[in-house]
């Protein structure tokens, strides 16, 4: 396994691989990495690839109020998992200059960035935007895999692609959950042990809107019994818990696809999840 720093030097190694008729799989994380991460990792693992996972904590997608100074940073650990992994190449860039790198492309905007996570957080999008164009520019990866517990990241980087023209596959995997169905998340690590019990009830109580939004009952009663029994068990603020297309678009119509997107604070947690209906 290659441990790569220098931007220059892992654009070198990638047009090797390619001329060496390898293709190149791309994961990229902030690091803390867990059973989800390995999920993506071991989903990249094809004939004739090399694996890339990149470590970096992208302090821009941090609002100033956010928790980018306590955010998990485990490398020592992340580095034995990827190792146990076979992983090719981890790049670990360097602050100073993934942030100063210069691409051609400029930053597309989108009206879905401003809805769900996009409203409470304005910098989120922006941020993630702007390193994703420099990874995907200094990698020139034929696939790139995300997990769909960020799922309106997803739909916003696969935009980007199409609208960039980057000729990455983007390819989606699904979210992995503990036994009691709480999605894999480095934020995981800030739940104290009741905490984790209150956690845990998101996924249950979301569960139970599915059948009723398939029997065609009123939404808004559905969605508004689903906050206040989240509430009784310990939620303490619902940023949102709405239902919206795969597309995140308004549901219209009952046969398009949807899915059940919540973001609720437990503590000074906060935890998103989505539900295909």
């Amino acid at each position: 396994m290659k441990i790569i720093k220098s931007i220059e030097y892992l654009k070198r190694i990638i047009r090797e691989s390619k001329r060496n008729g390898l293709i190149i799989n791309f994961i990229p994380t902030m690091g803390a990495l867990h059973l989800g991460h390995m999920k993506l990792i071991q989903k990249a693992k094809r004939k004739n690839s090399i694996r890339i996972v990149s470590i970096f904590i992208n302090p821009s997608q941090f609002g100033p109020n956010e928790d980018f100074k306590n955010y998990p940073r485990t490398t020592h650990n992340d580095l034995n998992l990827l190792r146990n992994e076979d992983v090719d190449i981890v790049f670990l860039p360097i602050e100073n200059e993934i942030l100063k790198y210069k691409t051609n492309y400029k930053c597309p905007n989108f009206k879905i960035e401003k809805i769900l996570c996009g409203k409470s957080r304005p910098n989120y999008f922006p941020g993630v935007k702007n390193i994703v164009i420099k990874l995907f520019d200094i990698v020139q990866a034929d696939n790139s895999f995300f997990g769909e517990k960020d799922y309106q990241q997803l739909v916003v980087i696969k935009k980007m692609r199409d609208e960039l023209n980057f000729g990455t596959n983007i390819i989606p995997i699904k979210t992995v959950r503990n036994k009691n169905g709480l999605p894999l998340s480095s934020r995981n690590k800030y739940l104290k042990n009741n905490e984790i019990e209150i956690a845990n009830k998101i996924n249950k109580i979301c569960k139970y809107i599915i059948p009723k939004v398939k029997n065609k009952l009123n939404t808004t009663k559905i969605l508004a019994d689903a906050k206040r029994e989240l509430r009784m068990n310990g939620i303490d603020k619902i940023d949102y818990l709405t239902i919206l297309t795969d597309n995140l678009e308004k549901r219209k119509f009952l046969k398009s696809k949807s899915r059940i997107f919540i973001a609720a604070n437990i503590g000074s947690t906060r935890l998103i999840d989505n539900f295909p209906i």
